[in-house]
C-alpha cells in the first residue's frame, strides 16, 4: 500500500522525471534563441549627464537630515524638465518620425541616483538612431536646466537675512527658525532649477549601444521556461487506464 501511495504521489512523480526537465530547458532555450534571431530587441543607446546640486552650498543654513528632502524636491524638478514637452520637442525635430506620445511610451528611458550620473536611454531600431536620439534628449535636458536655472529674489532677500542674523552678536533662534522657515517654503513654491546646480554631459558622443535585452537573458527565461514546464505536463498529462 506504501509503495503504492508513493508512486503516484505527484511530487515524487516531479522529481523523479529530472531528466524531462533538462529535455524541457534544452528545448525551452532553443526556442528562445530562435525567437532572439527572427525578432531581436531594439537597440538602446545610453548618453550620462553629471548632475550636481551642491546641496551644502545650496542650504548651508539647514541641518543635515534636511538634505535629503531639498535633494529630492530639486530631482523632481529636473526629472519634470527632462519629460517636459519643450526639451521632448528638440527630440521630435531631429527624429520626426517619432511623436511626443511614442517618446514617453518607451522609446525614451531615464534612470537617475539624485545626484550624479543621469542616464538617458533611447530604443531604436537601428544603434544610430539609437545613438542621436540620446544624444539629442541629453543635450537638450542640460540646456533646458541652465535656461530654467536662477535665483529667486524673494528667497536670496532670506538668505541675506539670515546670514545676517547668524553674524550678529546674539542670534535670535526664534527668528531663524522664522527665516529658515520662510527659505524653504519659498523654495517649494519657487520656479525653475536652483542656481546651485550644475549640469554638464559626460556622454554625448560614439555613445555606448547594444541590444536592449541580451541574448543570454532570451536563453536563461527560455530555459527556466522550458524546466518548470516540464513538472506541469508530469502533473496534467493524462494517467494510463489499466487493461
Amino acid at each position: 500500500m506504501a509503495r503504492k501511495t508513493t508512486a503516484t504521489d505527484p511530487l515524487v512523480q516531479i522529481f523523479a522525471a529530472w531528466r524531462l526537465w533538462l529535455l524541457g530547458a534544452f528545448i525551452g532555450a532553443l526556442l528562445a534563441w530562435g525567437l532572439y534571431q527572427l525578432s531581436p530587441p531594439a537597440y538602446r543607446a545610453q548618453a550620462t549627464v553629471v548632475v550636481d546640486q551642491n546641496l551644502e552650498e545650496a542650504w548651508e543654513y539647514f541641518p543635515d537630515r534636511d538634505l535629503f528632502h531639498f535633494m529630492s524636491r530639486e530631482t523632481l524638478r529636473l526629472e519634470e524638465l527632462a519629460w517636459s514637452d519643450a526639451v521632448l520637442q528638440a527630440v521630435v525635430d531631429s527624429a520626426p518620425a517619432y511623436s511626443l506620445s511614442q517618446l514617453r511610451g518607451g522609446v525614451l528611458l531615464l534612470s537617475h541616483p539624485s545626484d550624479g550620473g543621469w542616464h538617458f536611454y533611447a530604443n531604436a531600431q537601428q544603434p544610430e538612431a539609437a545613438q542621436s536620439l540620446a544624444s539629442t534628449w541629453a543635450q537638450a535636458f542640460v540646456e533646458a536646466a541652465r535656461s530654467a536655472a536662477g535665483a529667486s529674489p524673494e528667497l536670496q532677500t532670506a538668505r541675506a537675512e539670515v546670514s545676517r542674523e547668524l553674524l550678529s552678536d546674539e542670534p535670535n533662534a526664534s527668528r531663524l527658525f522664522q527665516l529658515l522657515t520662510e527659505m524653504d517654503f519659498l523654495a517649494e513654491h519657487a520656479k525653475g532649477i536652483s542656481m546651485y546646480t550644475e549640469l554638464y554631459l559626460s556622454q554625448a558622443e560614439e555613445l555606448p549601444v547594444a541590444r536592449s535585452v541580451s541574448q543570454s537573458t532570451y536563453l536563461f527565461a527560455g530555459s527556466v521556461v522550458g524546466a518548470l514546464a516540464a513538472p506541469l505536463y508530469v502533473l496534467l498529462k493524462p494517467a494510463k487506464r489499466r487493461r
